[in-house]
């Protein structure tokens, strides 16, 4: 069922708008029974798609997807941080306030440690036989709760977009 899913979000990715968040939305309702778990093994199956899917230019100097190209290179966590209190909405947890990160700066401070997890994730080799437990591992590295399984997927989101918008970019 994930495979599915994850193929079929990274073909809504690739042709939704930027800043149109609803099938993320309609994702994250779908998998609501099956909480942070079930958000971070999707995450990873969407880590091996990048990995295979990544365009060349997108790469980095020895062929791995590289984080900043496919977040646009820019430090800017708050599209992620839209997605994620999407994400927590749908997942039935209050939006993100001042209780539960105290500003803004530390929101930032967190994200940028999740994508730093997202980052070594996209360094796994493809096809090699433990693939999958290397890529779940690098996205747990900061942590197995909803909140950064909800940033984990924001940030996969947003690859998702550009990849997909790349690759039509390239073959329309």
């Amino acid at each position: 069922m994930l495979e599915h899913q994850a193929d079929s979000y990274s073909r809504s990715r690739a042709s939704s708008a930027p800043g149109d968040w609803a099938d993320a939305q309609a994702l994250m309702m779908r998998l609501k029974p099956y909480g942070a778990s079930g958000l971070i093994d999707l995450s990873t199956l969407l880590v091996l798609h990048t990995i295979d899917r990544c365009p060349a230019e997108l790469r980095d100097g020895q062929g791995r997807p590289a984080l900043p190209n496919l977040i646009h290179g820019r430090s800017d966590a708050l599209t992620t941080i839209d997605a994620t209190a999407s994400a927590n909405a749908c997942l039935s947890r209050r939006p993100e306030t001042a209780h539960d990160l105290t500003d803004a700066e530390q929101q930032i401070e967190r994200i940028n440690d999740l994508e730093t997890a997202v980052a070594a994730a996209l360094q796994t080799r493809a096809g090699h036989p433990k693939d999958r437990r290397n890529v779940r591992r690098a996205l747990t590295a900061q942590g197995e709760g909803l909140r950064e399984a909800s940033a984990i997927s924001g940030i996969l989101s947003e690859i998702m977009e550009t990849i997909g918008h790349r690759t039509a970019h390239t073959t329309g």
